[in-house]
């Protein structure tokens, strides 16, 4: 057992150390983004639909890690039964994950989890509002494809669940995603 172990430890330093492993860096590249999504919401009495625009910047780490902070900004939804109108704002952080699929490496499978504030508006008849607010745990999956050497495309599907904010149980969010690497 202990050639074995001695065998594998001197593999990894020999592995880590290899000239043509620092070959192959990664340079961090921070990037720009834009978004339109479109979100099912579940909540009490009423599930509306938006339409949503958005807007990312981050980072990428790695061929295979990034992240991202997102603000985005949905239409007003005027499908409540009682005539009432709602939209809501949401800001947070974003964590990407992917797996390359082809050997020229521009199409990723890819996953990712977050963490953001969700702001909920709710416009009564005549002229009152309230607004809830809370945070919104997001997971996802989707596809990334690298145009070329500046531009990239995202389609993510995501399910975000709520915390504390009342009357919103959860979503689930359909984005494509356009992104200027530079």
């Amino acid at each position: 057992m202990k050639k074995i172990t001695f065998f594998l430890t001197t593999l990894f330093f020999i592995g880590s150390f290899d000239s043509s492993a620092l070959a192959d860096t990664y340079k961090y590249s921070p990037y720009l983004g834009i978004d339109y999504a479109y979100n099912h919401t579940t909540a009490r009495g009423f599930s509306p639909y938006y339409n949503i625009a958005g807007a990312h910047i981050g980072s990428d780490y790695s061929k295979y890690f990034s992240t991202e902070l997102f603000v985005n900004r949905s239409n007003l939804n005027k499908r409540h039964p009682l005539n009432v109108k709602t939209y809501y704002i949401s800001y947070g952080l974003d964590l990407m994950a992917y797996l390359p699929v082809n050997c020229r490496k521009t199409f990723y499978l890819l996953a990712t989890s977050g963490i953001g504030e969700y702001i909920y508006t709710t416009k009564f008849v005549p002229l009152k509002s309230h607004k809830e607010h809370g945070y919104g745990y997001r997971f996802g999956g989707g596809i990334k494809y690298d145009i070329d050497e500046h531009w990239q495309t995202k389609l993510i599907a995501r399910y975000v669940n709520f915390d504390k904010v009342s009357g919103y149980d959860h979503d689930n969010e359909y984005s494509v995603a356009l992104e200027y690497h530079f």
